[in-house]
């Protein structure tokens, strides 16, 4: 992308700035922007700002660096905080929740990468510990978003993924379980700041046993997720 007759200048005030390869600390900083070099502020990717400079240089910097630049005229450029606005920009997202599994207590982490503005494929592992018995379920389930642009944004969930049961009785020795399950779920996202959402989520497990009956099993969970 190169840049527009109308895009912001800013002028280097009184530091040197590392340009980077890419919007985040991991990616190599190239470049120096040195005292005085003016730049040309592009687009912004949550709390990273691509430039180019007149030498043709092209990067990211740090918003943080924007409060040693001034404008035309001699302020510091006011640069919003990022929004909610940034979040349909966002492909990665990792979050942790915790909650209820039919009585026992549930913990479980997620990852998910959003390839699409409304479909997001995720993977989930989950802990549950409980009186009788204890259990851990690895699924893998796309995600569809119909409205990301709402601070309160419903979605619903299919997985499917395999549950290990290890019950804990003592008086008569059972075998662990191994069965394969799907999942509906309900949930919503809550924008509360920058990266952070809540994360509201129902799930319905359908366990498919080797017994006469499957098995059927409401989690309610609660959780943190963070979008980069």
């Amino acid at each position: 992308m190169s840049a527009q007759a109308d895009d912001p200048k800013v002028t280097v005030a009184n530091t040197f700035i590392d340009v980077h390869t890419g919007p985040g600390r991991g990616y190599p900083v190239f470049y120096i922007i040195e005292k005085d070099e003016e730049i040309t502020l592009e687009k912004r990717r949550t709390d990273w700002i691509k430039v180019t400079t007149r030498r043709g240089k092209s990067g990211w910097i740090h918003i943080d660096n924007l409060a040693h630049t001034q404008d035309a005229s001699g302020q510091v450029p006011d640069i919003a905080a990022a929004t909610q606005d940034d979040y349909l920009e966002r492909r990665w997202e990792i979050g942790f929740a915790t909650g209820d599994f039919d009585g026992a207590d549930a913990l479980s982490l997620n990852a998910g990468f959003r390839f699409t503005e409304h479909l997001t494929a995720d993977l989930r592992l989950s802990q549950n510990t409980g009186q009788f018995s204890d259990s851990q379920i690895l699924s893998v389930g796309l995600m569809h978003q119909p409205f990301p642009e709402w601070r309160v944004s419903p979605y619903f969930r299919l997985g499917t993924g395999q549950i290990r049961i290890e019950p804990s009785a003592t008086l008569v020795e059972a075998e662990d379980r191994e069965d394969n399950l799907f999942q509906t779920s309900l949930g919503t996202y809550v924008y509360l700041t920058r990266r952070f959402f809540l994360r509201l989520d129902a799930t319905q497990h359908q366990i498919l046993t080797s017994r006469d009956t499957n098995e059927e099993v409401i989690e309610w969970q609660i959780g943190f997720n963070v979008y980069f």
